[in-house]
């Protein structure tokens, strides 16, 4: 019934150390040798999730930065969608330290991580392969920002997120990735879309995707797909709007090697 998986990393395939444990390297490759196509679907940058590919033993199709980017097996870029230029702006002269100073801006462009000022709360801060380059908010203003994330205290990010909104009009899409992570992207970009454009080329049917994830820039991709199961230690309000979704067992179980077991093996 299903041809191909993607995942998320972290929470999802990542481990509580960020990383894919043995097992679960083992069973993504006894899939793949059975036909199953395999693909990793992130907000992390294509340069952070090539490296985790590399450790897997494979090489496949990217999304990263939520759907903004798809890279090809060969780091060809075959699809690229930027936050419209107006409202990374409006984001860039917000005064987001209103809803709590601990409150951090970061930005991806062109696949390179950028933040405008030194994080005293960093949740990336084990991240020994991949650093944020540190610039002025003027010198932001001339990038294409494929995404801004915000880095602070949940109920702070919550509060956030309604300004966002009320700023872009909804023009843009706004998810909470973790509890600690807020993040913004242009309108189009989900990572369902983009596996909707990854699947037309790969010429598998999105009924025939099975997909993991835990937070809720994983929402559209698990609703999308022809089966989504959502993480046992996922974002709350993931499991509220997914009532019908399977969940299963936390990413520092093994959980999604285990389905795919169940499903595959």
């Amino acid at each position: 019934m299903y041809r191909a998986v993607v995942t998320d990393l972290d929470g999802t395939l990542l481990n509580n150390e960020k990383e894919v444990s043995e097992f679960s390297k083992d069973v993504i490759n006894k899939i793949r040798e059975k036909g199953i196509k395999f693909f990793i679907a992130t907000g992390r940058s294509y340069p952070d999730t090539k490296r985790i590919m590399e450790t897997i033993g494979i090489k496949v199709p990217l999304i990263t930065s939520n759907g903004a980017r798809i890279n090809d097996e060969n780091g060809e870029t075959i699809y690229a969608n930027d936050l419209e230029k107006k409202y990374a702006r409006k984001i860039l002269e917000m005064d987001y330290k209103k809803y709590g100073e601990e409150i951090f801006l970061n930005l991806y462009s062109d696949n390179v991580w950028y933040i405008t000022e030194e994080m005293t709360m960093d949740p990336f801060k084990d991240l020994k392969h991949f650093l944020p380059h540190k610039i002025e908010v003027e010198e932001a203003k001339q990038m294409s920002v494929s995404k801004f994330f915000f880095i602070g205290e949940h109920e702070h990010l919550m509060r956030l997120e309604k300004e966002l909104f009320l700023l872009t009009d909804g023009n843009v899409n706004i998810a909470m990735v973790t509890p600690e992570c807020l993040e913004v992207f242009d309108i189009e970009v989900h990572k369902g879309n983009a596996i909707k454009i990854l699947m037309k080329k790969e010429k598998i049917k999105m009924s025939e995707v099975v997909a993991f994830g835990d937070g809720f820039n994983d929402y559209e991709m698990l609703k999308m797909v022809g089966k989504g199961y959502v993480m046992g230690n996922a974002l709350y309000q993931l499991k509220e709007a997914l009532p019908d979704h399977e969940i299963i067992g936390s990413c520092d179980s093994d959980a999604e090697a285990k389905k795919l077991i169940e499903l595959f093996l």
